[in-house]
């Protein structure tokens, strides 16, 4: 039989021993388009085939890699344990690249649904205000993107299966496609992390663009943290298990590097903790309404003035189920109030709003009408006659002291990412290659 390629050499075979496309599918459980495929070199068989079309057509591997049968001399002269020869090596190890060309191709398609995820978390945080709805949304894409990549690293894994691989080979393809499926898994914990924040806000208010990306690295730098760590504990049970095995060399450095994210954790560790405990210390000291600013009264009346000015709260506006901004209704739509005492009986609205405050004694020393509605709280100490001075805080005052907070609690946020990427540069410096 003349010189083929691998593909015409199974066609030649195919015809010779009289089968069809379709039988030799049903034999190797592929379909005939496969097969048909493979005849045209538009593809070739995984390496796993080989042995198999080998066994159903009476040849060896190596001539079936070579595409053409030896002769008898050559069959008398290589045994078969020593039968792979330099073209049928070439070829076993084109079809290696090709088989890791493949996986690499399904990784980028896994890569890619979980930007997809990714961005449809964003479009409904940003464009419709759904908060939670987009990160459960983008979580299912992101789940779906790992899974994916465990199907597709169990069929790289397969492809190889029984194909007569010398073992070093073996071992740095499965290392390869391990990489590879690291590093898409990666991107995907990086993305949930980033998109977590979504699910501690309001479920039908979104995140503005610029708190999302400080919580979102935030959350990104914790996810790939906790990843890092379980990675750690991975890889050396896979090397334990003998799923692929390091040379002397490689085993030095794999060491050495071990050795070394463990003292960086044990590190990190330590500065996220002290950044942690400053954090908790600096938001219980100085809350929101610790440093809330106000307005100090040193007389009554001018307090009781302040008091009685007829200030409207600040207008709030509810989101509907349906994401619909609804105002509030204008006061000359809205009906009298009736007010009532604690016993149910009807009283005025002069007698619900007045106030008395009273000194350490228990005596009353300002009474006052209460219509200013954008006070939020009224702070005095009570001495014995007197509870001067009174301190008047507003809902401006509170929303400037919660903007102050909301800053702090940035700047915490961008030293803990500081301390995850300088440990992580550490180690990269450092590592042994």
């Amino acid at each position: 039989m003349e010189k083929k390629t691998i593909g015409g050499f199974i066609a030649a075979l195919r015809k010779a021993n009289g089968m069809t496309q379709k039988e030799l599918a049903e034999r190797l459980n592929v379909s005939d388009k496969t097969v048909s495929r493979w005849e045209r070199d538009d593809g070739a068989p995984d390496l796993a085939a080989i042995p198999a079309i080998a066994e159903i057509f009476g040849v060896t591997c190596d001539e079936l890699l070579r595409g053409e049968r030896k002769s008898p001399t050559e069959r008398a002269e290589v045994t078969e344990e020593t039968e792979t020869t330099p073209k049928a090596e070439k070829q076993r190890q084109r079809l290696l690249k090709s088989t890791l060309s493949q996986y690499k191709n399904r990784t980028y398609i896994a890569m890619g649904v979980s930007v997809i995820g990714m961005i449809v978390a964003l479009v409904c945080n940003l464009a419709f205000l759904k908060a939670i709805l987009g990160f459960f949304l983008g979580a299912i894409f992101f789940a779906a993107s790992i899974v994916c990549q465990a199907v597709f690293v169990n069929k790289a894994f397969f492809s190889v299966e029984d194909a007569g691989l010398d073992a070093d080979v073996l071992s740095d393809y499965k290392r390869k496609v391990i990489g590879l499926a690291e590093k898409s898994i990666g991107l995907t914990v990086a993305f949930i992390g980033f998109t977590f924040p979504l699910i501690l806000v309001d479920a039908y208010m979104g995140l503005g663009s610029d708190s999302l990306l400080i919580w979102g690295a935030m959350g990104a730098a914790a996810f790939l943290l906790i990843y890092a760590i379980v990675l750690y504990f991975l890889n050396a049970a896979l090397l334990k298990k003998g799923t692929y095995s390091l040379s002397e060399k490689e085993s030095a450095i794999y060491q050495y590097n071990h050795k070394l994210k463990r003292t960086c954790a044990i590190v990190l560790v330590v500065l996220l903790a002290i950044t942690f405990i400053g954090h908790h210390f600096a938001t219980s000291i100085w809350g929101p309404y610790s440093i809330m600013k106000g307005t100090t009264f040193e007389d009554y009346d001018s307090f009781i003035e302040y008091m009685e000015q007829d200030v409207p709260a600040v207008p709030r506006y509810d989101v509907s189920l349906n994401g619909t901004v609804t105002a509030p209704i204008p006061e000359s739509q809205v009906g009298p109030t009736t007010y009532y005492d604690q016993y149910g009986n009807e009283i005025s609205e002069e007698e619900a709003l007045t106030r008395r405050l009273e000194d350490s004694n228990g005596n009353v020393v300002c009474e006052y009408i209460d219509r200013n509605e954008s006070v939020v709280s009224v702070q005095y100490t009570s001495n014995d006659g007197t509870i001067l001075p009174i301190t008047v805080f507003t809902e401006d005052n509170l929303l400037e002291a919660r903007q102050t907070a909301a800053v702090r609690h940035m700047l915490f946020g961008v030293v803990y990412c500081v301390e995850v990427l300088g440990t992580i540069l550490v180690y990269f410096k450092k590592r042994s290659k």
